[in-house]
């Protein structure tokens, strides 16, 4: 990479097919206006100075993208979440990862929905995500066998994630990465769905998108079978894993580490496809390039979730059909029976999100 004036900032971003280099040599804010996305997305976003805005308090732990720190609002005494990304090397520049949460979220305003506070640089080419803090994640809950859930609070944290996927859909907003620990709870108990890094835009016609998405265990099968072309019930295919997941209190759908091993998990459950459960299978890379399996007959769920009412099985079934044209759209989703029917979701202040020891 050719060498950059002092101060400029390079994105290079690489998606499926597409190789594209931006280069900026005042602030941030440049590439966001030059990137090849809708320009309503990105109009309104602001940067403060720098970290002197913020008063680190602690460090909150580490992900793929960089580190995570509480922190507090100078003037406002507000607390927050600060992930700092900072490419490898300089010349790389800006992780473009960084680039896409912050376009997604800044005009992205829902009760559900994580807040992007604040963005800024480092003077080291870092870039710095500002968030509202969270107490827990719904990972946490779920392996923390002193908090108790019951039926009625698996129906908060499912209506809560319809909630939030139902408006990414409806901005044609693909999350593509739904997994408990994206589930984060603030302290009055409101479910925060965070972590947009790999959420895309969708809608047009043969748009390709990448198969690499998606965590493994709530990965659909039209991902597995390596499909360039899929939509929402990608994202709806993980908010059913999830489901079973709380029902379950362990993950559903566990495979070892490959995506093979993943869709043996999922068809030794739902049975091998066939003309008649998923009439378009066939046509998937995997199934066009002759990889078949051996034929199995689904479990009834009804075996698998013992404990589960019928209207749950009901609703579940919907959510994990093999065939994504038959999959529920998040809307549907929420207008089940199953939010209806007793017992109601417990209200989101009485959720259980921390033990206090």
């Amino acid at each position: 990479m050719r060498q950059l004036p002092s101060g400029a900032f390079a994105v290079s971003y690489r998606d499926d097919r597409e190789s594209l280099n931006f280069t900026s040599t005042s602030r941030i804010s440049y590439i966001l206006h030059t990137v090849s996305y809708p320009f309503s997305l990105v109009r309104n976003l602001y940067f403060s100075n720098s970290m002197e805005n913020y008063r680190v308090l602690g460090a909150l732990g580490s992900g793929t993208w960089g580190v995570v720190h509480s922190a507090e609002q100078n003037g406002t005494g507000r607390k927050v979440a600060i992930k700092k990304i900072k490419s490898e090397r300089s010349e790389e520049g800006v992780n473009f990862t960084a680039i896409r949460e912050i376009k997604l979220l800044r005009e992205f305003k829902h009760p559900n929905i994580i807040e992007l506070v604040d963005v800024f640089s480092t003077p080291d080419m870092a870039i710095c995500l500002v968030y509202e803090i969270a107490e827990t994640d719904l990972e946490k809950i779920l392996n923390n066998k002193q908090i108790s859930i019951s039926l009625a609070d698996i129906k908060q944290h499912l209506f809560s994630l319809l909630k939030a996927i139902s408006a990414c859909h409806d901005r044609w907003i693909l999350h593509r990465d739904l997994k408990p620990d994206n589930m984060l709870y603030i302290k009055d108990g409101t479910m925060k769905l965070a972590d947009f890094g790999l959420a895309r835009m969708y809608g047009t016609p043969k748009t390709r998108l990448s198969p690499q998405a998606i965590t493994l265990w709530y990965k659909p099968p039209e991902l597995l079978l390596g499909s360039y072309e899929y939509s929402s019930a990608a994202d709806i295919w993980s908010v059913g894993c999830i489901f079973a997941e709380l029902l379950l209190r362990r993950p559903f759908l566990q495979g070892k580490n490959s995506d093979i091993s993943q869709l043996d998990t999922i068809f030794t459950v739902f049975g091998t496809p066939t003309d008649v459960n998923w009439p378009d299978h066939n046509t998937l890379p995997l199934c066009a390039r002759g990889l078949i399996w051996d034929d199995v007959p689904a479990i009834p769920f009804d075996e698998i979730f013992t404990a589960a009412p019928k209207d749950a099985i009901s609703l579940l079934r919907s959510l994990l059909t093999l065939d994504p044209n038959m999959r529920f759209t998040a809307r549907q989703a929420l207008d089940h029976p199953y939010f209806t029917n007793n017992p109601p979701p417990t209200s989101k202040e009485k959720i259980l999100v921390v033990v206090i020891s």
